[in-house]
């Protein structure tokens, strides 16, 4: 058996290997003992008991603290309880000790006490994972199978070795190990899969493993280029995501999921929502659907933005000079005097704006004057702008009663604007 470790280890690297007890982690714990000179890096090991098979699990717990100490390699113990994650969190035990086990994993990594975490999956890991998640309905990701080097920090050696590779290296080196048995209760989705499915499968394609392997590194590549052009193409406002129309579906579904993930929507979304979202590219302007976590998408013109909507301020503050802090924005009203640039910027006559003026958001019967006469709705007025429903109730208005005299970063209504008599004059930012 030969695996080329120096393209996932560094000289230096302290690796901790994942050990169940089991043939295969035991083998991988023996092989990267016996390769750790040679490549340069040192070794412990990592034990989590799961606390689904009561004495058995802990009997196999102690069996690896006793071949660990046969090789002289450091063991951390961890202890989980994933029949009680599965029942609070509505997950099936086996997905339970799997995420319970990397928070194990991710915990010694992040206290620094190794740099890679070495896992024993090998080729028929791989086959069973993307069959699985082929047979329930997975997108090109899934397919992708298992990742042999994960963000440099969890490493599978044996991915492209054989069951039988190990078998032999096993017996060759007189390991000892043991035998979990629930890896032979095929109520386990799973295991059905490896006694089950493959088995038939293989009798009809003797190389099936090798061939899922090569299909799967061709889907991880396909999926790799989907996500970076995905991610390329969403763009990032703030709080605020969009996605620039038109754009493939293909594409377009992988930026969805980015804008989700990015505004907190990790694992709730379905494809539905993601059905939901490209359907408004169809839509007119102003369209939108709700999504997880009190989410909405929306289409703005030729864009589909997604945001989390606050609410109205109902804040208040009286019209003064001075900065100001208001509804989680800084805004400032600052005298300026001399020759003044009014392209520059907003600038307002301070004396035409009534002295019981206030700085609030929109309200229904607003109306704004504009430059050179009319006097329109506010809701109008930002129609005629473009300015996405999104924003129009987050916007400073300086307003007396229902008259405003003006929008902070947008405009200065005909009431307030800079002319030859104008004596003080005020700058918006």
């Amino acid at each position: 058996m030969f695996v080329e470790l120096e393209k996932l280890l560094n000289r230096g690297d302290v690796v901790a290997v994942a050990i169940s007890g089991g043939k295969d982690s035991v083998c991988l714990l023996h092989y990267l003992n016996a390769n750790c000179k040679k490549v340069g890096y040192s070794l412990c090991a990592i034990n989590v008991e799961h606390g689904i098979r009561g004495i058995d699990s802990i009997n196999d717990s102690n069996f690896v603290k006793s071949f660990c100490e046969s090789l002289n390699v450091p063991l951390y113990c961890y202890s989980v309880d994933a029949p009680k994650h599965s029942q609070e969190n509505g997950l099936s035990i086996e997905e339970s000790a799997r995420i319970l086990r990397y928070e194990c994993f991710y915990d010694l990594l992040n206290k620094k006490l190794c740099t890679k975490i070495a896992t024993a999956h090998h080729l028929l890991d791989n086959a069973e994972s993307v069959l699985f998640n082929v047979f329930r309905g997975t997108g090109i990701r899934g397919a992708s199978g298992i990742t042999q080097n994960f963000n440099d920090q969890i490493i599978r050696p044996f991915l492209t070795v054989k069951r039988e590779q190990i078998d032999q290296y096993v017996n060759d080196f007189n390991l000892p190990f043991v035998t979990d048995q629930t890896n032979f209760d095929d109520d386990y989705t799973r295991n059905a899969i490896r006694h089950k499915v493959i088995p038939v499968i293989e009798q009809l394609f003797p190389n099936a493993t090798e061939s899922i392997k090569r299909f799967s590194d061709l889907a991880r590549l396909d999926d790799e280029f989907i996500t970076q052009t995905a991610q390329d193409l969403l763009g990032r406002d703030g709080q605020t995501f969009y996605i620039n129309l038109p754009c493939h579906k293909a594409v377009f579904s992988r930026a969805c999921i980015l804008a989700l993930k990015g505004l907190g929507v990790q694992k709730d979304w379905e494809k539905t929502h993601i059905d939901g979202v490209y359907s408004l590219c169809e839509k007119q302007n102003g369209a939108s659907v709700n999504l997880p976590k009190g989410i909405v998408a929306v289409k703005e013109n030729e864009r589909i933005v997604f945001y989390k909507p606050t609410t109205n301020s109902s804040e208040i503050l009286p019209f003064s000079l001075g900065k100001h802090l208001f509804n989680g924005q800084t805004i400032t009203l600052k005298r300026v005097e001399g020759n003044v640039d009014l392209k520059s910027g907003l600038f307002i006559d301070y004396d035409k704006v009534p002295k019981t003026a206030v700085i609030r958001t929109f309200k229904v019967g607003d109306e704004f004057k504009k430059f050179g006469g009319g006097t329109k709705s506010l809701g109008d007025y930002f129609t005629d702008l473009k300015i996405p429903k999104r924003l129009r109730e987050t916007l400073p208005l300086l307003v007396d009663g229902n008259t405003v005299y003006a929008i902070f970063g947008v405009a200065i209504s005909d009431l307030s604007k800079v002319d030859e008599n104008t004596k003080n004059i005020v700058k918006l930012l």
